[in-house]
């Protein structure tokens, strides 16, 4: 019996193993992204399947995306606040930005400077943006009550 339960947890591994093997580029980076990563970007990704310079250029068009989100969001919500949290929302909107400089930075000095690592700082990147603007969204929904 022990032997049959080893291996049944064997193919199950192996059957795991071999479907996650499966799964598409814009799979693997679906399960760490934050929501708001548009359908497009991973749409791009899978079309540029391994392509660096591919790769790239939809890593460039999302963060468009989410910069003119997260842009967008920011003005709507000035547009509902009270000059005291207007003034609370710039600082720590400054705060925010002050602490991507210093992530990037980070980031840039531990990932080295090989195309790879560039990919995967701007994919960070793009993510802490989209966690912002999910952020400003909340914030709206509730400046809007």
């Amino acid at each position: 019996m022990k032997i049959v339960r080893t291996l049944v947890t064997f193919a199950l591994l192996a059957y795991g193993t071999a479907s996650l093997a499966a799964d598409t580029l814009s799979q693997r980076i679906q399960r760490h992204a934050p929501r708001g990563i548009t359908a497009a970007f991973y749409s791009c990704i899978d079309q540029a399947d391994s392509n660096a310079i591919g790769s790239g250029a939809c890593l460039s068009a999302e963060k468009t995306r989410q910069d003119h989100r997260l842009n967008t969001t920011y003005q709507a919500l000035l547009g509902k606040l009270d000059p005291k949290a207007k003034s609370a929302l710039v600082i720590a909107e400054r705060e925010w930005l002050k602490s991507q400089d210093a992530t990037s930075r980070f980031e840039d000095a531990l990932y080295g400077e090989e195309s790879v690592a560039n990919l995967e700082v701007s994919q960070n990147e793009i993510f802490r943006i989209c966690e912002r603007a999910n952020a400003l969204e909340m914030y709206l929904s509730v400046a809007s009550i």
